[in-house]
Order: C-alpha cells, then structure tokens, then sequence
C-alpha cells in the first residue's frame, strides 16, 4: 500500500499508530497449515472430532456473567479457514518476541491470553507472555476506565488496576487484569503491522479449558465493547467480514478477514437480516422463522426458534457462530421435525439407512454413486429473508460409501455452525446490529 493509502489510528491515548495492511493468518486447527495438524484424517475421524468440538463449544457459548475514537479506512486480514475452530497468529509487546496462536471466535467478547506470573494456566507450547520483562508497552488500566466494567459480578479493583473474572456454565473460568498493549500482525510487506494501545485481558489464572498447548488464549469478535469490532468501531465501522472455503483432505485455499470499508457487501443478491438484541447477551441472535428441506417448508412457528428466559438462564434462540463445525437444532422439536423431513426426502431412493457416529441420518450409497437428488436446507428468517444451504453444505461424504445429513442437535440451543458457512461471503456490522450476506466462490475472493 503506498502512503497515501496508510491508515491512522487515533486512540483514547495520546498516541497515533501508522497501519499499512493488516494480516489475521487464520487457520483450522485440523488444517495442514496448523500446529495442530494430526495428520490425515478420514472423514468419519474428523466428523467425530469436530462433533466433540461442538458439545463443549456450545456451553463455553453461555458465560454467567451475562469507543476508542480514531479514524481508518479499511483493515484486510489474511484468513485461512477449514470447519470449527480457528486460529489466529500475532504478536504482543515491545518488542515482539514470538507469535502466539489465539482462538478466532465470534462468540467471545475479550482478547485474553494467558499472562506470567500464572496460578493456574494450561501447559502452551510457547513461552508464556510476560508482560513485566518482555514489553516496555504493557499497561494495566485503571480502575476509572472507560472499558473497565466494575458492574460485572466478579470485576474488581484492585491497587487501582481493574480486574476480571469470566466464569462459564460449564465450570472453566479466567482472571487476570485488563492492559493496554501492542498487537503485531503479519502484512503484504516484509514486516508486521501494529495496533498499540488495544485493551486485552491478561490472564494469570485459567481453569479446566480444553484448549491445546498450541493456544494462549482467545481472540473475542461479538459485539462487547472489548472485543476486537468494538474497540476498532470508529474506524472500521463495526464491520468485520470472511468467506470460507470448503475443506477438502485437510487443505484449502486461502481467504480472507476483512475490516472497514472492505467488509461491505455490494450487489443484487446481498441479503441483510438484523441481529436479535437480547439484553446481557453480546453473540449474534437471528430470527430464524421457518425450515425447508429440499424446498418443502416444515410450517414452524416463530416462536419455535425465539430466545427466552427462563429465570437467569437463556433457552433457544438461533445463533451464528464460527466456533461450532457443524449446524445444531434444539430437540425436543426442531431438530426431530427437520430430521424426520430429510429421511422423507431419501424415502423414495431405497437407500440402506445405517449409524454413523457422530450423525443420525445416514444411508449406505451405491459404489457408482448416488444418482438421486441431494437436498438443500433453506433458513428463513423474519422479514422474508432466505439463506438457502446448498446439498453439499449439508450432506457429508463418509467412508465406506456412506452419506450422512450434517446436523446435529443440543437440548435449547439452535447454532448456524461453520459447515453451512461454506462458500456464503458474511458480512458483520457491529454498530448497526446486522448481518449481510451472498452466496460466493470463496476460494475466489482475495
């Protein structure tokens, strides 16, 4: 990018930072770009991998405790994606000594990462930050903060530096204390770009993740105003967006995250649905209305996918995530009607149905191939807004000649998960509490 294509931040500090281009490398973690890499996996090994994934990725979703003002015209992030989890790659600190790999997750708020000195941290492969000998720009903020919420049970003062605590449903928890530092990311040119003055949580107390030693934390992208949207606002707009590739034998082609200016999407086959604002809750609630399978409506009842509150705990509702592989529907009802519609849909082709773990709906198919027609999933939302999966999206390709319908379900939690993301170019604003998006060749778009 040439200087006058730079872009200034002017933060709440009295401090401006020069941004040429900025690179998220955003991997799977079963990619054969990742650490993680265990080596080829046959479909089945993966979908039962990924599904285990999702069981506990759907109670991190539920946490219990229910602007930075500079100008920027666009950031554009490298993104290379495969279903579930993503990670991404930076650097922290003055000087930036390592990388570190964070959880990309649009269902968390903060950017923490595991912090010396630590009481309790997972084992992670490299060094552990320390702030304290490593970085002249490590920063705790104080307690009078604009993005230090003393409301929050759990947050407190202490020695005028404000400390957190996030606990989960299912048990895990962090705590550490919020800081200002520099995050590094790689760039089209031969060095990194940097964001300084960006509020991070510094954990040094972190129990019962299940994160591998390959990670140090979380990168947060919900609508929290410490995540990464949020903090950008001003200069991004509270725009974020990606389009992800279908995985194939554990490669993909490149993507891409984009920020600003560049996350809008243009043209007659955009569609925009607003996000669902429920109070307390920071992850992005759709009105999902209705179901289709293979174009045949299943007459569901809005209320039927609402969010409700039942005492202090959240119940259905229909979330977007990029946490969540695989789509899930809450049974007790929309998960039993949608599947009971896909096996009437493969009726008539004589198939042999078979079990397949980690999925309910699965037929043995011919050695040739099946020469039937593969259903789509249509989602309808409120306003008359459709996105339509296509067959591919939805039925998964196992071993042993065996096709298998890829959803799956959880007791009062519907998810739009990662696998029937594929190929749909999204696009994310923050400040206007809505969600675009078309379908794309994402192996096309740079």
């Amino acid at each position: 990018m040439t200087l006058a294509g730079h872009i200034f931040l002017l933060l709440l500090f009295p401090s401006l930072t020069v941004v040429h281009s900025l690179h998220l490398n955003l991997i799977h973690k079963y990619s054969i770009h990742s650490p993680l890499f265990p080596g080829n996996l046959t479909n089945s090994e993966m979908a039962q991998r990924l599904y285990a994934g999702d069981r506990a990725r759907a109670r991190l979703l539920r946490p219990s405790l229910s602007g930075l003002n500079y100008s920027i015209e666009q950031l554009r992030p490298n993104l290379k994606g495969d279903p579930s989890s993503y990670m991404v790659e930076l650097t922290i600190g003055t000087p930036a000594r390592r990388k570190y790999h964070l959880v990309m997750d649009t269902g968390s708020s903060i950017l923490w990462m595991q912090c010396k000195p630590c009481i309790h941290c997972w084992k992670q492969k490299v060094p552990i930050f320390d702030p304290g000998k490593e970085s002249s720009s490590f920063d705790p903020i104080p307690c009078n903060h604009t993005l230090c919420d003393l409301s929050k049970p759990g947050w407190k003062c202490v020695k005028g530096r404000c400390h957190y605590s996030i606990k989960y449903t299912e048990g895990s928890s962090t705590e550490g204390v919020l800081a200002s530092e520099t995050l590094g990311f790689a760039s089209d040119g031969p060095e990194k770009e940097f964001v300084r003055n960006f509020i991070f949580g510094c954990t040094h107390d972190s129990r019962d993740f299940t994160l591998s030693k390959e990670h140090s934390g979380i990168l947060g992208l919900n609508m929290n105003r410490l995540s990464l949207p949020s903090q950008l606002s001003r200069q991004i707009g509270g725009r974020f967006a990606y389009c992800l590739s279908l995985l194939t034998n554990n490669a993909h082609p490149p993507s891409r995250l984009k920020f600003g200016d560049e996350a809008v999407l243009k043209g007659p086959q955009v569609k925009t649905i607003p996000f669902v604002h429920v109070p307390n809750e920071m992850i992005y609630y759709l009105a999902l209305s209705d179901v289709s399978v293979a174009n045949r409506r299943l007459r569901f009842k809005p209320e039927d996918f609402a969010v409700r509150r039942e005492g202090r705990h959240l119940k259905a509702g229909f979330i977007i995530d990029t946490g969540s592989t695989y789509t899930i529907f809450s049974n007790g009802g929309p998960y039993e009607r949608i599947s009971k519609a896909f096996v009437e849909h493969f009726k008539p082709f004589k198939l042999r149905r078979t079990k397949y773990s980690p999925f309910e709906v699965c037929y043995k198919v011919p050695r040739k191939g099946f020469k039937g027609s593969l259903p789509s999933m249509t989602l309808h939302f409120v306003g008359g807004v459709d996105y339509v999966v296509q067959p591919t999206n939805i039925v998964e390709e196992m071993e042993e000649n065996t096709i298998c319908v890829a959803i799956s379900s959880l007791p009062d939690m519907s998810i739009l998960g990662v696998y029937q993301q594929f190929n749909y170019h999204f696009s994310y604003n923050v400040k206007e509490m809505s969600l675009s998006f078309a379908p794309a060749d994402c192996s096309r778009i740079a």
